[in-house]
């Protein structure tokens, strides 16, 4: 299935969840913030939504420094 991820296209199995995409691009989880679908998720969320064909999501990772 295809999903689009911060304005890019990606495949995905059937079952993947928002958190395995998330590491599937070398990011963790824990660090990011995401929309899905246009609404905002809670970290706790990204276990449990399994995506589905034509989703949308925009990731950003929160990062520290000075």
């Amino acid at each position: 299935m295809t999903i689009t991820a911060n304005s890019k296209t990606f495949s995905v199995a059937d079952g993947t969840t928002i958190s395995a995409f998330i590491e599937s691009l070398s990011k963790k989880p824990s660090r990011c913030v995401v929309e899905y679908n246009g609404k905002a998720l809670t970290f706790a969320a990204f276990a449990d939504i399994v995506l589905k064909d034509g989703d949308m999501l925009e990731i950003m990772q929160i990062v520290a420094g000075g």
